[in-house]
């Protein structure tokens, strides 16, 4: 039993400095060993080593990620009472998929939680603070757009924001309902 219990506490530990190396900027070294079309063994080893060139996007075995960004999020319903226009400016946060941002807005403001459910497309908003969206039911949704209005062609688990840029959350209703 003491055995086991050393043997986990090791694979604890080495884990641990894995996840340490890896918030601290170090390199990690990505080796996949697979077979070539002409049979032989193929042995590929790849870096994600953090850029310094600014704007630079490395992908890491946690997603994609980037330099420090500051980013705003707004939330606005001007349709259902209770009214509401909510911002929040998150800075210094490193640059993500949009719905990473908006999962630290609701950690500092609770306005600012929504629910949803992942899909073909990815993860699709359907309600911000306590507001849900069905289109079937009364032709509503969350619009996402950027500080001048322009609606993303992205949603929120695959757009990536870039420095000192808005988004706008809208609940939006169809004029036909």
């Amino acid at each position: 039993m003491a055995q086991t219990a050393c043997n986990v506490g090791i694979a604890v530990s080495v884990i641990a400095s894995i996840f340490l190396a890896v918030g601290l900027g170090a390199t990690l070294y990505v080796t996949t060993t697979g077979s070539g079309s002409n049979g032989n063994t193929t042995v590929t080893t790849r870096s994600t080593t953090p850029s310094t060139t600014t704007g630079n996007i490395y992908q890491t075995p946690c997603g994609f990620c980037g330099p420090e960004i500051d980013v705003g999020v707004t939330i606005q319903n001007y349709i259902v009472e209770p009214f509401f226009n909510h911002t929040i400016e998150l800075f210094g946060m490193r640059r993500r998929e949009l719905i990473f941002f908006l999962e630290n807005a609701a950690k500092k403001q609770k306005e600012f939680r929504f629910a949803g459910n992942y899909g073909t497309y990815g993860f699709l908003v359907d309600t911000i603070n306590g507001l849900k969206a069905d289109y079937s039911l009364n032709k509503t949704w969350w619009k996402i757009s950027d500080q001048d209005m322009v609606s993303l062609s992205e949603g929120v688990s695959s757009y990536i924001p870039q420095h000192r840029e808005t988004l706008i959350f809208t609940f939006m209703q169809s004029g036909d309902h």
